[in-house]
């Protein structure tokens, strides 16, 4: 009869209603464990159960679900899992195609196809010894990446201990050291850019240590009244499409400006910004959703080239913001404003509800009107 199951000696089998066999047992475990497929004869339900139980006679069993489960272990290979990986990290949307790039373009085509399991310390040191050599950082890029893959199956009780083994892999010296501008130099800078509307862009940059994916989705309503805060909630970047989300650090923050440049973004808000709350501070050319750091250095790099400092890049803003706040702040002052992740939280925020920030936006306009004897360009705090 169908649906009824069969007496035997020892397991069971039941004929379903699609007329095919099932065939279950109860283990060493004293769990029920069904057979991971149905079979079309009887007879082979049969045989699946002998084979069981000769496991068990010879204290060689383990349930069916765990020998399933490491035999895929050991037929995935370093591409499926990686893959899987990236997909189902807790990550932004641009920081998983970051690692898509990286894994697709660097790693996959060497030590895809090699089974997980088997991955061993001497693929990975020739792996890595043919990656990139004239690209250090992104090399270290890659390796952090497969490290931390690794890591992961290592947890996954996929790899006994991580086969990432080289030493310092995962750090590297740029060879390019940031360009600090003098404040003499940013303040011409500032002056001399065109369209005039960038002056402001020049000046938030430099003086509130904004990233350029920041700065680009500032909007009317994030600043505060008579300029004198800023808020960073947003960032936009273009890999895959324009997309908006949360700063690199993930947490917004409350920049106080500068009082010497405040004067600056309300005349900018006068005359270059639409009315409405949403829009933004600087538009974009020709279309787009997003003014873009390309149609930027047009304007910027020529600005620069007339100071003689061709080498400084629109990412230098930030640097002289970092360096200047160095100055005047303390470490977790500087973190906060440029906003660094750190361990603490706490910490993070202590120089905003203290109200240090307001004394070290005060201090950086004091070092552009000459206050301060000392224009050197020590204490760079880099990204």
């Amino acid at each position: 009869m169908v649906g009824k199951k069969g007496r035997r000696g020892w397991g069971w089998i039941r004929r379903l209603p699609s007329k095919r066999y099932q065939a279950s047992y109860v283990g060493d475990d004293l769990q029920r464990h069904t057979a991971p497929t149905t079979f079309t004869a009887r007879m082979d339900a049969e045989h699946w159960l002998a084979k069981e139980r000769r496991l068990i006679e010879r204290d060689e069993w383990t349930p069916p679900a765990t020998r399933a489960a490491a035999k895929h272990a050991k037929a995935t290979t370093v591409g499926e899992y990686a893959k899987t990986w990236i997909k189902h990290r807790n990550i932004k949307p641009r920081t998983r195609l970051h690692y898509t790039a990286i894994f697709e373009g660097h790693i996959e085509p060497t030590l895809g196809k090699i089974a997980l399991k088997v991955l061993t310390p001497e693929a990975i040191r020739a792996w890595h010894a043919n990656t990139l050599v004239d690209r250090p950082t992104y090399r270290a890029h890659c390796y952090q990446l497969l490290h931390a893959i690794c890591g992961t199956a290592v947890t996954d009780g996929l790899l006994p201990s991580n086969p990432c083994q080289i030493a310092r892999a995962s750090s590297s010296r740029s060879k390019r050291r940031p360009q600090i501008l003098t404040i003499a130099e940013l303040t011409t800078l500032a002056d001399t850019i065109e369209p005039p509307e960038y002056r402001t862009l020049v000046l938030i940059s430099a003086w509130c240590g904004l990233r350029w994916g920041e700065v680009s989705e500032l909007r009317r309503r994030d600043v505060g009244a008579a300029a004198e805060t800023i808020t960073v909630a947003r960032a936009v970047t273009h890999r895959g499409g324009c997309r908006v989300d949360t700063p690199k650090s993930g947490q917004s923050r409350i920049v106080v400006v500068p009082p010497h440049i405040r004067s600056d973004i309300i005349a900018h808000l006068r005359d270059h910004v639409a009315k409405p709350a949403d829009s933004l501070l600087f538009s974009p050319v020709r279309g787009g959703c997003h003014l873009s750091d390309r149609t930027f250095r047009h304007h910027f790099n020529p600005a620069v080239k007339t100071l003689g400092r061709e080498s400084v890049r629109i990412h230098d803003l930030r640097h002289f913001a970092g360096s200047q706040t160095a100055r005047v702040g303390n470490l977790i002052e500087t973190m906060s404003r440029l906003g660094h992740s750190t361990p603490s939280a706490s910490l993070r925020y202590q120089s905003l509800v203290d109200g240090r920030d307001v004394a070290v936006a005060d201090a950086l306009s004091a070092l552009a009107i000459g206050d301060t004897p000392d224009n050197g360009q020590d204490g760079t705090q880099k990204d």
